[in-house]
């Protein structure tokens, strides 16, 4: 049965992607049941390649998947944290890992590269947490271009290389239209990019984010409010109580509210810009708004110029205010 509902599943995501080129997903409404499905029909179909750069993996289906096609020949390699490897040695033991030494940043970043042409990327973990508990988003591009910047990333974290020796160049991107900017932290510029599409706001900001601790950050969009554009913030209640947050130094101003999961993590990682006028962009990864997203862990921040993603992800932002 299970499998007969993913084949269901498989003909409905990929008919939308080919359609498109891009799909989003939400596991909160309106697309809860689809991410986890996504994830298991883009393993399904792979050919040639799996390549896998995730923080946190235990999903038992997705692991015993992963084998399977190896097993098949297909080429599946993975990048891990290395504290959270080590937490799940046993299941992975059989699977191709480089893991991010424990004593340096995190290896935060979570994507997904199939056949060289399919990317999965956002803010979920590939763990039953993160499918059935905690609040994510994640998008999937069919496009060689966006495959191929990936793909030099995961090269240089297979090597070793993960807070050193990133690419600090921002990957300046066309998939479907679709312009996107890719940058890899820990760099400058990864934050750079970030405050440069915060201050192009003339309209809107809605930012759901898991964890904010820069005062930068929270600065610009301090200042946005005071120049008139509509700030709205969403973040996790639980993390942004503690010391390290810079929530409670803003619980002042009517913008932002801390949103409580009694089930899991608020783990959503997006901001949106202007999405009802052609400027609308959409921020997205695995990027927090901290100094060691920019400065120690390995991330990505995507930048999509996009109308319709925009109002998409906009969607998603009005249905958890409104809670």
């Amino acid at each position: 049965m299970k499998r007969i509902i993913l084949s269901i599943l498989s003909i409905l995501i990929f008919f939308s992607i080919q359609s498109f080129g891009w799909e989003v997903f939400f596991n909160s409404p309106p697309s809860s049941v689809k991410m986890r499905e996504s994830i298991l029909t883009l393993l399904e179909s792979a050919r040639y390649s799996i390549h896998l750069a995730i923080y946190n993996l235990d999903d038992e289906e997705i692991i015993s998947l992963l084998n399977e096609k190896m097993s098949q020949g297909v080429d599946v390699k993975l990048v891990m944290e290395g504290e959270n490897y080590v937490k799940n040695i046993k299941k992975l033991s059989s699977l191709d890992v480089v893991a991010d030494p424990i004593d340096n940043g995190l290896m935060h970043s979570k994507y997904l590269i199939v056949d060289g042409h399919i990317v999965w990327f956002g803010s979920t973990n590939f763990t039953n947490s993160s499918f059935y508990k905690d609040l994510n988003n994640s998008l999937i591009f069919d496009s060689e271009n966006f495959a191929e910047a990936l793909e030099i990333d995961f090269k240089k974290m297979r090597e070793g290389y993960f807070e050193e020796s990133r690419n600090s160049e921002i990957a300046k991107i066309m998939a479907e239209g679709i312009r996107i900017d890719l940058a890899f932290s820990p760099s400058e510029e990864s934050f750079n990019s970030l405050i440069d599409a915060l201050k192009s706001a003339k309209e809107e900001v809605d930012v759901a984010i898991y964890s904010f601790s820069d005062a930068r950050i929270a600065l610009t969009l301090i200042a946005l409010d005071e120049k008139g554009v509509k700030v709205r913030i969403l973040a996790d209640d639980e993390w942004n109580s503690s010391t390290y947050s810079f929530v409670p130094e803003m619980e002042e101003f009517k913008f932002l509210r801390k949103f409580k999961n009694i089930k899991g993590l608020f783990h959503n990682k997006y901001i949106v810009i202007d999405p009802m006028t052609d400027r609308a962009k959409v921020i997205t990864g695995s990027y927090n708004l901290t100094l060691s997203a920019e400065q120690k862990n390995s991330e990505i921040i995507t930048i999509l110029y996009s109308k319709e993603i925009a109002q998409l992800y906009m969607k998603n932002f009005d249905l958890l205010w409104a809670k």
